[in-house]
């Protein structure tokens, strides 16, 4: 007995002295600690993704006494069931985000993007385990909306609490978060290069090896050990006919039909949002609303239950007609806005994913109505949509094309895939300011944090353009609609207020007066060229380098390179003193952003050569 407790002390003494060589590994800045560490948190991901799934299947069990797939539970029960238990599921589901309101008052909810982009790093594990036991019984009941919110939320508070435990400093603290979310990613999706792309492409912003590095090591952790736990892909992708070269331009096409889309997609949920909200109801009726009409739809449509994996996987293998095809693509919207709109806590990429998948079916379809010659299959405009209406929702167009490719593995999808997601894209971004479905979970927080955030950025800068012009617009009258202060540019548009160019005011003048009578003379003929552009998602050093170079104190905001809508103008002096608050390291004296109805402040002398 002796040998085994000296034998038992020597083990606990190693595995101390281990521990303390591990934390101390996590302190500095070497590479193998990182590595370390990462792959560490890409094994804790894969267990949380595991554990997650495990308990949706155990709260289906107990409402539905079934363990099959949410479709084929859906089209075995009963009508009044179908009701029921959506209605049952979504009660329960608020009830835990009414318990997280009243528990955690004091601590607001914040989400692993927050924690990485513009927070410290660090995420409640309470609130994230709420949050779970939520999306639990929304899923579990057949709530229209995907799994990988609360699993990739989960996964990041993993990694918070075991950068806090190693104390971490705030950088490594929210690589670490980043580590965690990108293996929740490639745990829900088998896709390890997509899950790492994702958040260095959308979260972090950058795809510098400093982060990526550690974003890989975690994600192809994280996928390897999942698979172990689970058999087979998660889209069941067969091997596709892609049709012939020339096709490659009706894959644009379904580019820029699901570009145009997107914005009313993300439209449609966000007036969900508010519709819910206006009923000022507790969290446990709203949601339950939100799972009555998902119930009631699927009276009628059992396929709108869950997120639409196997529903998908049937649109991949030509199972479903064009009249099933386009009833689904309606009932899946309605049921994915009521979901998301009542507040339940999920995601919303496997719901967008099977919106493209239903949508390029469907224009397959009407394509081979129209020639029946075509080689492509169906499946070839479904998984291509997948990836397009993905790049066009979250402005992310390597991830989607990477997702896609990993799912299918099949090189001939690269080709008309990059086509379709890259058009996709650009011709989203031109509605909504160029707004992506995460822009949400980054600016709509509290008053100090939103100020945080849109102090990062010149957004929160712009104000309305002194003066705009229309080409065609006579110049006798331009000057009397001139501010009597003067200053400031103007602006010439054209029909789609997109920045044509720029008018000098003394020009404009000299202009104005040698005019013959009966004379008429256009901005257009007197209009110079455009001066350097900003976007509102510009940092504010970015916009400081410009100003510099340009050696100006007032440059024009347009929405975007491709599309350039006037959205105002920046001073210099807004971005010298927005610089000037970040730097400050007293928060309370942190000037709020001024707003673009309210009038400009007395501007304090500036160097001019600044």
């Amino acid at each position: 007995m002796e040998a085994i407790r000296q034998f038992i002390s020597g083990l606990i003494k190693r595995v101390d002295r281990l521990v303390v060589a591990m934390v101390n590994a996590a302190k500095h800045e070497q590479l193998g600690g990182i590595v370390f560490w990462a792959a560490l948190i890409g094994l804790c991901g894969a267990f949380t993704g595991v554990a997650f799934r495990a308990a949706v299947l155990l709260v289906q069990q107990l409402l539905t006494a079934s363990s099959a797939g949410l479709v084929e539970t859906a089209e075995s029960l009963p009508w009044w069931s179908r009701i029921t238990i959506p209605t049952i599921g979504g009660a329960c589901a608020g009830a835990f985000l009414w318990t997280r309101q009243r528990l955690l008052r004091r601590v607001r909810p914040v989400d692993y993007m927050e924690a990485v982009a513009v927070g410290n790093g660090q995420l409640s594990s309470r609130t994230a385990l709420l949050q779970a036991a939520s999306s639990f019984f929304t899923i579990g009941s057949g709530g229209s909306i995907g799994r990988e919110g609360p699993l990739v939320q989960l996964a990041a508070t993993v990694a918070s609490k075991i950068g806090q435990w190693t104390r971490a400093p705030v950088p490594r603290l929210r690589l670490l978060v980043a580590c965690g979310a990108a293996a929740g990613i490639a745990a829900a999706y088998n896709a390890p290069i997509a899950g790492a792309l994702f958040v260095a492409e959308v979260v972090l912003g950058s795809i510098a090896m400093e982060s990526f590095g550690p974003l890989i090591v975690s994600s192809v952790v994280s996928d390897a050990t999942t698979r172990h736990f689970l058999v087979g892909p998660v889209y069941q992708v067969p091997h596709i006919n892609f049709g012939a070269s020339w096709e490659l331009a009706l894959y644009a096409l379904l580019g820029v039909l699901l570009g145009h889309a997107a914005p009313t997609y993300l439209a449609l949920l966000e007036q969900a949002r508010r519709m819910f909200r206006r009923l000022h109801w507790p969290a446990p009726a709203t949601l339950a609303l939100g799972g009555l009409i998902v119930g009631v739809i699927s009276v009628f449509v059992p396929r709108v239950w869950g997120n639409g994996f196997s529903v998908v996987n049937e649109i991949l293998g030509n199972k479903l007609p064009l009249t099933l095809l386009g009833l689904l693509l309606v009932a899946k919207l309605v049921s994915t806005a009521s979901s998301v709109g009542s507040g339940a806590s999920g995601g919303i990429l496997t719901p967008t994913l099977f919106m493209g998948a239903t949508f390029g079916a469907l224009f397959a379809d009407t394509l081979h109505l129209i020639d029946p010659h075509l080689s492509s299959q169906e499946a070839a405009y479904a998984v291509v949509g997948m990836g397009s209406f993905l790049a066009a929702t979250t402005h992310a167009p390597l991830t989607s094309i990477l997702l896609i490719f990993e799912m299918t593995l099949d090189y001939e999808v690269v080709l008309p895939l990059m086509l379709a997601c890259v058009t996709g894209h650009y011709v989203a971004r031109i509605y909504r300011r160029g707004e992506s479905v995460y822009t949400h979970s980054l600016t709509l927080k509290g008053p100090g944090d939103e100020d945080e955030w849109r102090l990062r950025h010149i957004a929160a800068l712009i104000r309305p353009a002194a003066m705009i012009v229309r080409r065609d617009e006579p110049l006798a009258g331009v000057l009397d609609r001139f501010p009597a202060r003067g200053g400031g540019n103007v602006y010439v548009v054209d029909a789609q207020n997109q920045l044509a160019g720029q008018l000098e005011l003394d020009a404009l003048r000299r202009a104005v007066r040698n005019l013959r009578a009966g004379q008429n003379l256009m901005a257009a003929q007197l209009m110079q060229t455009a001066p350097p552009m900003l976007t509102p998602e510009m940092s504010l050093g970015d916009a400081l380098d410009v100003f510099v170079a340009q050696r100006c104190k007032l440059l024009p905001v347009v929405s975007g390179s491709w599309s350039p809508v006037l959205l105002g103008e920046v001073w210099r002096h807004d971005v010298l003193l927005a610089l000037q608050d970040r730097m400050t390291q007293r928060p309370e004296r942190r000037r709020r952003p001024p707003r673009p109805h309210e009038p400009a402040p007395a501007r304090h002398p500036i160097p001019s050569d600044v």
